[in-house]
């Protein structure tokens, strides 16, 4: 594996009466109709292309291990497959004919498939409320779905339509970095909370409120995770319920061990600054002392289990059905990923950890962004306040090539850490280690027998030690 490539390159009852209940997602508030253009910018990122006429599609993560159709009846399956195949009433205008075969009770199958596709399609941001009505024809129900369209942020269906397409073309470009899952979901996370101010307004509840306006609540926030998760197969659901006892939204996700770990970006996000206190935490999972010590919880509201976050599943007034969600790790996931905005990259099977040149290796995630406005944009930079859950179990014995590192929480493994570059192992990539390299290429000298050393020396992973790497070193070294 050329593993220089990834250091370089790295970088979603009834009729008129069912709204949406106030104390499972924040309540759309009625604004002033109007349609808010889509945004650039002052950091000059590209936000979104435009392809209003291509016909892009992220349906929920296919290799996803939680959809919540799964949980369905047959008859609300069917409601669900309709209206994912009619793309939730978007080329019909909000109404949507669906046959199902034994539904006495059409009403709990229509509220449980709107609920299941409004978590797994957050690309359907309009389906709000909706009424029914419904008939009885040749031993089938004949339905009717009407969905009631949000015109505090869209006009009417062709702004929907419009909008529809502009978040797909602004996920399928949205730019993932990393090697792994950890790291992507990092990228995903800071980009979002980046690129959103907390607020109301047009689209705010919706993930085109990100990605269109750069304007988001809770929901907003939660949808565009998932958006991108699915896009990356990142096994990523969105959670309902309530956060420190008011309406919320936030993500479990799917690591590779097999746990799920609570994310909420939208407490993340602390205006100029990102903290990590939500983060692929686990139940018991305490913040930083910045946000007051408090556990994110295991969902349930029981008084010694429960913490900040409580599911509740549920979308809907009189709501008749309720989600339902894996249970998160106890403790947080163990990101042993360098200081800021370095990589890390692992070889499981000779055990290495590979870190870039200039990465600060910490036992957890120990970064805060400070933004601030200078010279007509935007500039990042960070400091060292603790910002990330305690819980994660790591030691790290050497901080530079020949160091370890031992991971005890969620899993078990020792990694030697390869600093690309570092051969002499002094915790710098200078002058000298280009000379030693260069020298191993010319055959002047011997080739180094340590391992870690070898492989620092190894700057493409080719197993050999040459003119190549010499020259890669170079570049580093010097530019």
């Amino acid at each position: 594996m050329k593993r220089i490539v990834c250091v370089f390159l790295c970088v979603l009852l009834l009729i008129s009466n069912l709204a949406l209940l106030a104390s499972a997602v924040e309540i759309k508030t009625p604004i002033e109709p109007i349609f808010v253009e889509a945004l650039s910018y002052p950091d000059d990122k590209t936000v979104f292309i435009d392809k209003t006429n291509e016909q892009i599609q992220f349906y929920s993560n296919p290799n996803g291990t939680w959809l919540f159709y799964d949980a369905l009846s047959t008859d609300a399956k069917a409601v669900y497959n309709t209206i994912v195949e009619q793309k939730a009433g978007l080329n019909t205008k909000g109404e949507i004919n669906i046959v199902i075969p034994t539904s006495a009770d059409y009403g709990l199958a229509i509220q449980a498939a709107l609920t299941a596709v409004i978590d797994d399609y957050p690309e359907f941001f309009w389906i709000g409320g909706y009424g029914t009505k419904s008939y009885v024809s040749g031993g089938n129900y004949v339905l009717t779905v009407t969905l009631d369209l949000d015109t505090g942020s869209y006009a009417d269906w062709d702004v929907v339509k419009d909008c529809y397409n502009r978040l797909l073309a602004a996920v399928d470009n949205f730019e993932v970095e990393g090697n792994n899952r950890y790291e992507k979901v990092k990228s995903i996370h800071d980009q979002i909370c980046n690129m959103t101010t907390y607020n109301g307004g047009p689209m705010s509840h919706q993930p085109t409120g990100v990605f269109l306006n750069g304007v988001a609540v809770c929901e907003g926030y939660a949808e565009a995770m998932k958006l991108v998760c699915d896009r990356e197969n990142i096994p990523c659901i969105n959670v309902v319920g309530t956060g420190n006892g008011g309406a919320h939204q936030w993500n479990y996700i799917q690591m590779e061990d097999g746990k799920w770990y609570g994310l909420d970006a939208t407490w993340d996000d602390q205006g100029s600054n990102i903290y990590y206190d939500y983060f692929l935490v686990g139940s018991e999972s305490l913040t930083s002392e910045n946000l007051y010590r408090r556990k994110f919880g295991d969902g349930t509201n029981n008084a010694e289990t429960g913490g900040d976050h409580i599911n509740s599943g549920t979308h809907f007034q009189n709501a008749q059905y309720a989600l339902t969600y894996p249970t998160i790790a106890t403790k947080s996931y163990t990101g042993v990923l360098p200081f800021f905005n370095s990589v890390a990259s692992f070889d499981n099977s000779k055990g290495f950890m590979f870190i870039t040149k200039d990465a600060i290796l910490k036992e957890q995630l120990m970064k805060t962004y400070i933004r601030t406005w200078q010279d007509d944009k935007y500039i990042y930079t960070s400091d060292y306040t603790s910002c990330a859950p305690l819980d994660n179990e790591v030691t790290i014995s050497g901080t530079t090539t020949g160091g370890t590192v031992n991971i005890t929480s969620p899993v078990l493994r020792t990694y030697t850490v390869v600093r690309y570059g570092d051969v002499n192992k002094d915790n710098a990539v200078n002058a000298t280690d280009c000379n030693a390299v260069r020298s191993i290429a010319m055959h002047q000298t011997a080739s180094y027998q340590n391992k870690a050393q070898f492989a620092a020396a190894d700057m493409n992973g080719d197993g050999v030690i040459d003119a190549f790497d010499a020259i890669a070193l170079d570049v580093q070294v010097n530019g």
